[in-house]
Protein backbone atom coordinates (compact mmCIF):
# COMPACT_ATOMS: atom_id res chain seq x y z
CA UNK A 1 0.00 0.00 0.00
CA UNK A 2 1.40 3.40 -0.95
CA UNK A 3 1.23 6.07 1.16
CA UNK A 4 -1.11 9.42 1.28
CA UNK A 5 1.70 11.38 0.57
CA UNK A 6 3.61 9.13 -1.75
CA UNK A 7 0.08 9.67 -3.63
CA UNK A 8 0.14 13.17 -3.58
CA UNK A 9 3.80 13.59 -4.97
CA UNK A 10 3.01 11.72 -7.62
CA UNK A 11 -0.52 13.28 -8.42
CA UNK A 12 1.53 16.45 -8.64
CA UNK A 13 4.28 14.84 -10.84
CA UNK A 14 7.30 15.75 -8.68
CA UNK A 15 10.21 13.72 -8.98
CA UNK A 16 11.56 11.93 -5.60
CA UNK A 17 15.13 11.98 -4.64
CA UNK A 18 15.82 8.81 -6.84
CA UNK A 19 19.15 8.89 -7.26
CA UNK A 20 20.91 11.67 -10.85
CA UNK A 21 18.81 10.84 -14.27
CA UNK A 22 22.39 10.43 -15.45
CA UNK A 23 25.74 8.82 -14.27
CA UNK A 24 27.68 11.95 -12.82
CA UNK A 25 30.75 10.84 -14.44
CA UNK A 26 29.05 10.34 -17.69
CA UNK A 27 27.70 14.23 -17.41
CA UNK A 28 31.18 15.80 -16.32
CA UNK A 29 32.59 14.21 -19.25
CA UNK A 30 30.27 15.93 -21.60
CA UNK A 31 30.48 19.16 -19.99
CA UNK A 32 34.36 19.03 -19.69
CA UNK A 33 34.20 18.95 -23.87
CA UNK A 34 31.74 20.53 -24.78
CA UNK A 35 31.69 23.75 -22.15
CA UNK A 36 35.73 23.58 -21.57
CA UNK A 37 35.78 23.51 -25.64
CA UNK A 38 33.32 26.43 -25.91
CA UNK A 39 34.57 28.56 -22.99
CA UNK A 40 38.20 28.29 -24.72
CA UNK A 41 36.93 29.05 -27.95
CA UNK A 42 35.60 32.39 -27.20
CA UNK A 43 38.43 32.76 -24.97
CA UNK A 44 40.60 32.84 -28.17
CA UNK A 45 37.96 34.46 -30.14
CA UNK A 46 38.00 37.78 -28.13
CA UNK A 47 42.08 37.72 -27.39
CA UNK A 48 42.41 37.57 -31.03
CA UNK A 49 39.97 40.24 -32.13
CA UNK A 50 41.44 42.61 -29.22
CA UNK A 51 44.90 42.95 -30.66
CA UNK A 52 44.23 43.60 -34.24
CA UNK A 53 40.81 44.42 -34.84
CA UNK A 54 37.70 45.97 -32.65
CA UNK A 55 35.67 48.02 -35.36
CA UNK A 56 32.26 47.02 -37.06
CA UNK A 57 31.46 43.67 -37.02
CA UNK A 58 34.30 42.20 -35.19
CA UNK A 59 33.09 44.15 -32.43
CA UNK A 60 29.73 42.51 -32.06
CA UNK A 61 31.46 39.21 -32.20
CA UNK A 62 33.44 39.92 -29.14
CA UNK A 63 30.24 40.63 -27.42
CA UNK A 64 28.32 37.52 -28.55
CA UNK A 65 31.90 35.86 -27.19
CA UNK A 66 31.74 37.66 -23.90
CA UNK A 67 27.71 36.46 -23.11
CA UNK A 68 28.68 33.00 -24.31
CA UNK A 69 31.06 33.05 -21.69
CA UNK A 70 28.94 34.30 -19.08
CA UNK A 71 26.13 31.43 -20.03
CA UNK A 72 28.78 28.55 -20.17
CA UNK A 73 29.83 29.47 -16.74
CA UNK A 74 26.98 31.24 -14.93
CA UNK A 75 24.04 29.31 -16.12
CA UNK A 76 23.76 26.55 -18.52
CA UNK A 77 26.41 24.55 -16.60
CA UNK A 78 24.49 24.98 -13.33
CA UNK A 79 21.95 24.21 -14.71
CA UNK A 80 22.30 21.25 -16.56
CA UNK A 81 23.80 19.82 -13.04
CA UNK A 82 20.80 20.30 -10.93
CA UNK A 83 18.41 19.20 -13.33
CA UNK A 84 20.49 15.75 -13.74
CA UNK A 85 20.51 15.81 -9.73
CA UNK A 86 16.96 16.58 -9.46
CA UNK A 87 17.79 19.39 -6.85
CA UNK A 88 19.50 22.42 -6.60
CA UNK A 89 22.37 22.14 -4.80
CA UNK A 90 24.63 25.26 -5.09
CA UNK A 91 22.44 27.66 -2.31
CA UNK A 92 20.60 30.62 -2.44
CA UNK A 93 23.51 33.43 -3.35
CA UNK A 94 24.06 31.41 -6.59
CA UNK A 95 20.44 30.55 -7.55
CA UNK A 96 19.93 34.54 -7.82
CA UNK A 97 23.40 34.70 -9.27
CA UNK A 98 22.04 31.93 -11.99
CA UNK A 99 18.63 32.85 -12.59
CA UNK A 100 19.84 36.54 -13.07
CA UNK A 101 22.70 36.39 -15.12
CA UNK A 102 20.56 33.38 -17.15
CA UNK A 103 18.27 36.29 -18.43
CA UNK A 104 21.02 38.71 -18.91
CA UNK A 105 23.21 36.41 -20.92
CA UNK A 106 20.75 34.46 -23.15
CA UNK A 107 19.30 37.92 -23.89
CA UNK A 108 22.37 39.45 -25.03
CA UNK A 109 23.50 36.21 -27.04
CA UNK A 110 19.83 36.38 -28.74
CA UNK A 111 20.00 39.86 -29.86
CA UNK A 112 23.39 40.43 -30.70
CA UNK A 113 23.22 37.72 -33.32
CA UNK A 114 20.08 39.78 -34.56
CA UNK A 115 22.54 43.08 -34.86
CA UNK A 116 24.77 40.66 -36.76
CA UNK A 117 22.34 39.61 -39.23
CA UNK A 118 20.74 43.42 -39.45
CA UNK A 119 24.53 44.63 -39.80
CA UNK A 120 25.21 42.34 -42.39
CA UNK A 121 22.67 43.72 -44.03
CA UNK A 122 22.63 47.03 -43.67
CA UNK A 123 26.47 46.92 -44.97
CA UNK A 124 25.23 44.72 -47.80
CA UNK A 125 22.86 47.62 -48.88
CA UNK A 126 25.24 50.53 -48.43
CA UNK A 127 28.22 48.30 -50.36
CA UNK A 128 25.88 47.84 -53.27
CA UNK A 129 24.90 51.35 -53.47
CA UNK A 130 28.52 52.31 -53.50
CA UNK A 131 29.29 50.30 -56.12
CA UNK A 132 26.47 51.17 -58.29
CA UNK A 133 27.64 55.07 -58.18
CA UNK A 134 31.10 53.76 -58.74
CA UNK A 135 30.20 52.04 -62.33
CA UNK A 136 28.31 55.20 -63.46
CA UNK A 137 31.00 57.43 -62.43
CA UNK A 138 33.62 54.67 -64.11
CA UNK A 139 31.76 54.92 -67.46
CA UNK A 140 32.46 58.46 -68.17
CA UNK A 141 35.58 59.86 -69.55
CA UNK A 142 38.64 60.36 -66.92
CA UNK A 143 38.46 64.29 -67.19
CA UNK A 144 34.81 64.57 -66.99
CA UNK A 145 34.94 62.49 -64.39
CA UNK A 146 37.87 64.39 -62.55
CA UNK A 147 35.17 67.54 -63.05
CA UNK A 148 32.23 66.09 -61.98
CA UNK A 149 33.36 64.36 -58.77
CA UNK A 150 36.06 67.04 -57.73
CA UNK A 151 35.90 70.31 -56.48
CA UNK A 152 38.61 72.54 -55.45
CA UNK A 153 38.00 74.59 -52.78
CA UNK A 154 40.57 77.53 -52.19
CA UNK A 155 41.41 78.18 -48.48
CA UNK A 156 41.76 82.23 -47.92
CA UNK A 157 45.47 82.91 -46.57
CA UNK A 158 47.10 86.12 -45.71
CA UNK A 159 49.90 87.77 -48.22
CA UNK A 160 52.99 86.53 -46.96
CA UNK A 161 51.59 82.70 -48.00
CA UNK A 162 50.38 81.33 -51.30
CA UNK A 163 46.65 80.37 -52.21
CA UNK A 164 46.13 76.59 -50.52
CA UNK A 165 43.88 74.45 -53.16
CA UNK A 166 42.41 71.10 -51.42
CA UNK A 167 40.95 68.86 -53.66
CA UNK A 168 38.15 66.71 -52.01
CA UNK A 169 37.27 63.67 -53.61
CA UNK A 170 33.44 62.96 -53.39
CA UNK A 171 33.71 59.16 -55.08
CA UNK A 172 35.13 57.84 -51.37
CA UNK A 173 32.12 56.72 -49.82
CA UNK A 174 32.25 55.97 -46.29
CA UNK A 175 30.36 52.46 -45.94
CA UNK A 176 30.99 51.67 -42.33
CA UNK A 177 27.85 51.02 -40.54
CA UNK A 178 27.55 51.88 -37.09
CA UNK A 179 27.54 49.68 -34.05
CA UNK A 180 27.76 51.80 -31.09
CA UNK A 181 23.77 52.18 -30.53
CA UNK A 182 22.35 48.74 -31.46
CA UNK A 183 25.15 47.08 -29.29
CA UNK A 184 23.98 49.51 -25.98
CA UNK A 185 20.27 48.87 -26.50
CA UNK A 186 20.94 45.09 -26.36
CA UNK A 187 22.57 45.34 -23.00
CA UNK A 188 20.28 47.52 -21.70
CA UNK A 189 17.75 45.65 -22.58
CA UNK A 190 19.19 42.70 -21.26
CA UNK A 191 20.11 44.53 -17.85
CA UNK A 192 16.82 45.15 -17.79
CA UNK A 193 14.92 42.35 -18.03
CA UNK A 194 17.27 40.34 -15.79
CA UNK A 195 16.13 42.89 -12.77
CA UNK A 196 13.31 41.29 -11.67
CA UNK A 197 15.20 37.88 -11.74
CA UNK A 198 18.04 38.92 -9.65
CA UNK A 199 15.43 40.65 -7.08
CA UNK A 200 12.48 37.62 -6.62
CA UNK A 201 14.55 34.24 -7.09
CA UNK A 202 15.40 32.10 -4.40
CA UNK A 203 15.34 28.86 -2.97
CA UNK A 204 12.33 26.81 -2.17
CA UNK A 205 12.66 23.69 0.08
CA UNK A 206 10.09 21.21 -1.31
CA UNK A 207 11.16 17.85 0.31
CA UNK A 208 14.18 17.20 2.26
CA UNK A 209 16.05 15.95 -0.89
CA UNK A 210 14.47 18.48 -3.14
CA UNK A 211 15.51 22.36 -2.84
CA UNK A 212 14.50 24.46 -6.02
CA UNK A 213 15.68 27.47 -7.64
CA UNK A 214 12.91 29.40 -8.61
CA UNK A 215 10.72 33.16 -8.18
CA UNK A 216 8.81 33.68 -5.32
CA UNK A 217 4.92 34.26 -6.03
CA UNK A 218 4.52 38.04 -6.74
CA UNK A 219 1.40 39.98 -7.54
CA UNK A 220 3.03 41.21 -10.74
CA UNK A 221 3.88 38.18 -11.71
CA UNK A 222 2.14 37.42 -14.67
CA UNK A 223 3.08 40.32 -16.20
CA UNK A 224 6.61 39.81 -15.38
CA UNK A 225 6.55 37.05 -17.51
CA UNK A 226 4.41 37.86 -20.17
CA UNK A 227 7.27 40.83 -20.61
CA UNK A 228 10.17 38.29 -20.72
CA UNK A 229 8.43 35.89 -22.99
CA UNK A 230 7.78 38.54 -25.19
CA UNK A 231 11.24 40.20 -25.38
CA UNK A 232 12.61 36.64 -25.14
CA UNK A 233 10.51 34.67 -27.90
CA UNK A 234 8.22 36.48 -29.82
CA UNK A 235 9.22 39.63 -30.86
CA UNK A 236 12.96 37.87 -31.45
CA UNK A 237 11.12 35.27 -33.75
CA UNK A 238 9.71 37.82 -35.76
CA UNK A 239 13.52 39.68 -35.85
CA UNK A 240 15.37 36.68 -36.86
CA UNK A 241 12.75 35.33 -39.46
CA UNK A 242 11.85 38.22 -40.92
CA UNK A 243 16.35 39.03 -40.67
CA UNK A 244 16.91 35.26 -42.91
CA UNK A 245 13.91 35.64 -45.69
CA UNK A 246 16.46 39.38 -46.43
CA UNK A 247 19.74 37.49 -45.98
CA UNK A 248 18.08 34.97 -48.80
CA UNK A 249 16.90 37.09 -50.76
CA UNK A 250 20.03 39.34 -50.67
CA UNK A 251 22.00 36.27 -51.38
CA UNK A 252 20.43 35.29 -54.82
CA UNK A 253 20.63 38.81 -55.65
CA UNK A 254 22.85 39.36 -58.95
CA UNK A 255 23.96 42.58 -57.38
CA UNK A 256 25.86 41.07 -54.34
CA UNK A 257 28.12 39.01 -56.66
CA UNK A 258 29.33 42.04 -57.86
CA UNK A 259 30.92 43.38 -54.95
CA UNK A 260 34.92 42.75 -55.18
CA UNK A 261 37.19 42.77 -51.89
CA UNK A 262 34.42 42.66 -49.37
CA UNK A 263 33.53 40.16 -46.52
CA UNK A 264 30.00 41.27 -47.24
CA UNK A 265 28.77 37.79 -48.61
CA UNK A 266 31.30 36.19 -45.84
CA UNK A 267 29.17 37.79 -43.20
CA UNK A 268 25.70 37.36 -44.41
CA UNK A 269 26.26 33.77 -44.66
CA UNK A 270 27.62 33.77 -41.48
CA UNK A 271 24.60 35.70 -40.30
CA UNK A 272 22.44 32.92 -41.69
CA UNK A 273 24.21 29.92 -39.46
CA UNK A 274 23.93 31.82 -36.63
CA UNK A 275 20.32 32.01 -36.86
CA UNK A 276 20.07 28.58 -37.98
CA UNK A 277 21.93 27.29 -35.30
CA UNK A 278 19.71 29.49 -32.67
CA UNK A 279 16.47 28.05 -34.08
CA UNK A 280 17.61 24.76 -34.17
CA UNK A 281 19.78 24.48 -30.52
CA UNK A 282 18.39 27.54 -28.57
CA UNK A 283 14.37 27.66 -29.57
CA UNK A 284 13.12 24.71 -27.96
CA UNK A 285 14.61 25.40 -24.83
CA UNK A 286 13.32 29.28 -24.92
CA UNK A 287 9.82 28.08 -25.90
CA UNK A 288 10.00 25.28 -23.08
CA UNK A 289 10.51 28.39 -20.75
CA UNK A 290 7.67 30.47 -22.04
CA UNK A 291 5.65 27.35 -21.60
CA UNK A 292 6.57 26.56 -18.00
CA UNK A 293 5.33 30.40 -17.21
CA UNK A 294 2.38 30.51 -18.71
CA UNK A 295 1.73 26.82 -17.38
CA UNK A 296 2.19 27.95 -13.93
CA UNK A 297 1.03 31.07 -14.05
CA UNK A 298 -2.30 30.12 -15.30
CA UNK A 299 -2.48 27.38 -12.50
CA UNK A 300 -1.63 30.35 -9.98
CA UNK A 301 1.46 27.77 -9.00
CA UNK A 302 5.12 28.77 -8.15
CA UNK A 303 7.51 26.76 -11.02
CA UNK A 304 9.90 24.27 -9.26
CA UNK A 305 11.36 23.36 -12.17
CA UNK A 306 11.59 19.29 -11.29
CA UNK A 307 8.61 17.76 -12.46
CA UNK A 308 9.02 13.87 -13.38
CA UNK A 309 7.25 14.63 -17.00
CA UNK A 310 9.57 17.40 -17.95
CA UNK A 311 12.97 16.78 -16.19
CA UNK A 312 14.97 14.44 -19.11
CA UNK A 313 13.51 17.09 -21.55
CA UNK A 314 14.44 20.29 -20.14
CA UNK A 315 17.63 18.56 -19.68
CA UNK A 316 18.29 17.53 -23.31
CA UNK A 317 17.69 21.34 -24.34
CA UNK A 318 19.44 22.62 -21.72
CA UNK A 319 22.58 20.19 -23.41
CA UNK A 320 21.43 21.86 -26.71
CA UNK A 321 22.03 25.35 -26.17
CA UNK A 322 25.33 24.54 -24.45
CA UNK A 323 26.46 23.02 -27.48
CA UNK A 324 25.28 26.14 -29.49
CA UNK A 325 27.87 28.39 -27.70
CA UNK A 326 30.76 25.60 -28.81
CA UNK A 327 29.53 25.62 -32.69
CA UNK A 328 29.10 29.52 -32.52
CA UNK A 329 32.77 30.88 -32.29
CA UNK A 330 33.29 27.86 -35.11
CA UNK A 331 30.89 29.73 -37.37
CA UNK A 332 32.66 33.21 -36.37
CA UNK A 333 36.01 31.55 -37.10
CA UNK A 334 35.41 29.23 -40.45
CA UNK A 335 33.04 31.63 -42.38
CA UNK A 336 34.96 34.59 -41.73
CA UNK A 337 37.86 35.00 -43.77
CA UNK A 338 39.27 37.77 -41.92
CA UNK A 339 39.62 35.52 -38.47
CA UNK A 340 40.56 32.33 -40.56
CA UNK A 341 43.67 34.12 -41.53
CA UNK A 342 44.15 35.23 -37.91
CA UNK A 343 43.75 31.67 -36.17
CA UNK A 344 45.66 29.34 -39.58
CA UNK A 345 48.64 32.47 -39.19
CA UNK A 346 50.34 29.90 -36.49
CA UNK A 347 49.68 26.83 -38.63
CA UNK A 348 51.42 28.41 -41.59
CA UNK A 349 54.16 29.08 -39.67
CA UNK A 350 54.22 25.47 -38.68
CA UNK A 351 54.14 24.01 -41.96
CA UNK A 352 56.50 26.78 -43.82
CA UNK A 353 59.20 25.59 -41.20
Amino acid sequence: MRSAAADAMSDSGLVSAHGPLLPPLVLAIFIACIAGAGALLNCALIAALLKRSRNGLMSIIIQLALADIILIGTSIVPEIWSYNARSWMFGKSCCVAYRGLSIFASTASLYLIATIALHSLATANVEEKAAILKKKRSSRDDDEEIRSSRHSLVASSDTSTPPRTMNVDYRLTDTRVPVAPPSVFVWVLSASLSIPEFTFATTVPRDEDIVACTLVDTSHRINMHSMVAFFNFFLPALILTSASVLIFCKLKSTKLCKLEGSETISTLKLSLWLILVYGVLCVPRSLFYVYGLYKFSADNKIDLGYHSDMLLIKLILSALYLAATLLRPILCISLLPRLLKMFSFGFRNIDEV
